[in-house]
């Protein structure tokens, strides 16, 4: 993922979730600086994610968001 990809998720997070609602999310790590992950979240959350072309993946206890299935 670039910076506009992980911008434009983490605006979709905003506008899916509702009041009350959490979501843990971890940009970036040693081995991949450009991705994001999700360790909780909504399932609507995950679906308007999904819903606007990106993918995910489940990898060691947390949801991947991805630019291209994988």
């Amino acid at each position: 993922m670039n910076a506009r990809s992980i911008k434009e998720v983490v605006g979709l997070i905003n506008e899916a979730r509702k009041p009350g609602d959490t979501v843990t999310l971890s940009i970036g790590s040693a081995s991949e600086p450009d991705c994001l992950s999700i360790a909780n979240a909504p399932s609507y959350v995950l679906d308007a994610i999904t819903d606007n072309g990106y993918y995910v993946k489940a990898e060691y206890g947390a949801v991947v968001v991805m630019t291209e299935e994988g």
